[in-house]
């Protein structure tokens, strides 16, 4: 399947995924011990490089940073006395909890940090293979109300597509996010926002659900996943609906999809939209609706359902919000 951010066959199906996820990133039976590098260190006291494995030809997360790190320097980007945190964040690109630190292949890790430029991410991306991309870090991405310009954080180079692999009693899927234009949400054990969905469909009320403020659509995916016969979708961030399209291919066959209609195009929609629009229908086991707009007239241009899901931008206020989704028959902040 091709990648929409770099063209490449870098996004699976989610049944590959999920079919590949106990090994891909275990240590084979040659690697070496983990290195345990001590992230508090300098540079200075840090060996010079970390070997990969002759075997699989995997290395382990602190042998990627060293390298990212020691490329930083030469760009005079870092010193001697900064350490691996000061690289930045490192995402992996199927993202789920791991009890044992990854060991890394190929295009298996996004970095995103600060203190970056655009020739020192190229040179991260060309030299060190298991770099799939970075990212530099300006905020928290999308759009937090109707009155504050949307932000997103920049790609310097290469790719910035990931996944993450989202579990819960119904079942597992696999939620692909343009990294850089949607907020980062680490897959934890504990998956609050899973437990909330568990105990509305133990109630009997994931049938006829809206997802007001969808992201990549991990909460009405999921809600299709445990048997919902009416799914509506809604973001007024384009990237954030170009991703919930992305994922209904991605978790087609999961998710029983027999087609996907799509009715807009993408050069007709502005990054911010207000009015909302229908941009795809999905029909099989579940009716799905995708709308690009503003979550307060979403229910100008479909019914109300009975149940919308609202899971805001983090420090954005919800009444105006819980005011205009009144007509549905019950709305939950998640």
């Amino acid at each position: 399947m091709l990648c929409p951010a770099c063209g490449k066959d870098c996004v699976q199906s989610a049944e590959d995924i999920l079919a590949s996820i106990e090994y891909r990133y275990m240590a084979c039976r040659d690697c070496a011990p983990e290195p345990g590098l001590d992230k508090t260190r300098s540079l200075r006291d840090l060996p010079e490089t970390i070997e990969r494995c002759s075997s699989c030809g995997k290395g382990s997360l602190d042998a990627v940073m060293l390298d990212a790190l020691r490329i930083l320097k030469e760009a005079s980007l870092r010193d001697e006395s900064d350490t691996l945190r000061s690289v930045g964040s490192p995402l992996i690109t199927v993202g789920y909890p791991l009890a044992y630190p990854p060991r890394l292949g190929p295009g298996s890790l996004i970095i995103i940090g600060e203190r970056l430029d655009r020739n020192a991410a190229r040179s991260m991306v060309e030299q060190v293979p298991e770099i799939k991309g970075v990212i530099l870090q300006k905020g928290v991405p999308g759009v937090r109300d109707r009155r504050t310009p949307p932000m997103e954080n920049r790609l310097l180079a290469g790719c910035d597509m990931r996944a993450d692999v989202v579990q819960s009693l119904f079942g597992d899927l696999v939620i692909y996010k343009s990294q850089s234009k949607i907020h980062i949400e680490f897959p934890r054990q504990s998956a609050p926002k899973m437990k909330i969905l568990e105990n509305l469909y133990y109630q009997g009320k994931l049938r006829d659900v809206a997802d007001g403020l969808a992201g990549p659509g991990t909460l009405g995916l999921m809600c299709a996943l445990a048997g919902a016969e009416h799914v509506v979708f809604n973001d007024a961030w384009l990237p954030a609906v170009k991703n919930i399209l992305l994922n209904l291919e991605v978790n087609k066959k999961l998710l029983g999809i027999t087609e996907i209609e799509y009715i807009e195009s993408f050069e007709e929609l502005a990054p911010v939209g207000r009015e909302a629009k229908l941009v795809c229908r999905a029909g099989g086991a579940c009716k799905i609706e995708v709308y690009h707009g503003d979550l307060t007239r979403l229910f100008s241009r479909t019914e109300p359902a009975e149940l919308c899901l609202i899971d805001h931008f983090p420090g954005a206020g919800t009444a105006e919000m819980k005011k205009a989704c009144g007509c549905c028959k019950e709305v939950v902040i998640v």
